[in-house]
């Protein structure tokens, strides 16, 4: 299935950034799409932590369970959000360089519903810019 990914250079201490992308309270801040999102467990952001979330994509709204699914800190961040439209797998990396951070996100389908399938040739068209653009604005929200 379709897997995206991009990378970019932040002018920010890897912690910075690391805790920036954990607090998921954060994320409309730079998501391209109108985004909400709400903690559904207790606790300090790691694996298992879930939270619901709501966002405006291919011309509906969505709702999603969201579950991290991979936490190290100040390195990696994974979590997979699943709804109506399937289920994604979206990833951070964040790694020293430059005195600052290189930053990576990565966007994966793990199951599509019969919808996103048919939308594929768009999400394939769409997403590395869609990447670009999150990566665009987390830049810019850091330094």
């Amino acid at each position: 299935m379709l897997s995206c990914e991009k990378r970019t250079l932040v002018d920010a201490p890897v912690d910075k950034v690391f805790t920036y992308l954990a607090d998921f309270t954060r994320h409309p801040e730079w998501a391209a799409h109108r985004l909400k999102i709400e903690p559904t467990s207790q606790g300090p952001v790691g694996i298992g932590s879930t939270f619901a979330s709501s966002g405006h994509q291919m011309g509906r709204e969505n709702e999603n369970k969201v579950v991290v699914t991979e936490f190290v800190a100040n390195e990696k961040l994974v979590f997979e959000a699943e709804g109506q439209q399937g289920r994604f797998r979206h990833s951070f990396e964040v790694q020293p360089a430059n005195g600052g951070a290189r930053l990576t996100k990565r966007f994966e389908p793990l199951r599509l519903s019969l919808m996103a399938k048919l939308m594929a040739p768009v999400l394939i068209l769409l997403s590395p810019r869609g990447l670009a653009g999150d990566l665009q604005r987390i830049k810019s929200h850091l330094e």
